[in-house]
């Protein structure tokens, strides 16, 4: 019993399976040139649902998996100043497959792949998010100028 819950908690872990995207901007504010870029990685998170059955039943065995967005952000400005931030985004695609989960580790792969267009919608989303924090956090510095 204790290896099947092990192996529950091993397809429970996250997982990065995509390779890194990444995003720059540059803007102006408080009269400094700020730049910015967002490193993202995809996170899966599976778990196997459902159960085997006896010979001539139907198995109700299914994977569900959760893709959540990783993105580290490195913003600088003025004379060698830095900021930097972890954002999630959680569960920004999902998605459910027939079976074991480790049977489906390919195919929930080449989804994610599929869906590279609306990862990148959400990188920019947050991108465009992350600004007004960032404005808020170099303010201080530069008020007193």
């Amino acid at each position: 019993m204790s290896i099947v819950l092990a192996l529950g908690l091993a397809l429970a872990a996250p997982e990065p399976v995509h390779s890194t995207l990444e995003h720059r901007a540059r803007f102006d504010h408080a009269g400094e040139s700020v730049d910015t870029h967002y490193r993202a990685r995809v996170v899966l998170v599976r778990r196997q649902l459902g159960s085997v059955a006896k010979a001539g039943v139907p198995s109700t065995l299914r994977c569900s998996w959760r893709a959540h967005l990783r993105i580290d952000r490195e913003a600088r400005f003025g004379e060698a100043q830095r900021l930097s931030r972890s954002i999630d985004r959680k569960a920004i695609l999902a998605g459910s497959r027939p079976g074991w989960c480790g049977a489906s580790d390919t195919a929930v792969n080449r989804e994610v792949a599929r869906r590279a267009e609306e990862i990148r919608t959400h990188l920019l989303a947050v991108a465009g998010e992350d600004r007004d924090v960032l404005k808020a956090a170099i303010e201080p510095r530069g008020a007193g100028r």
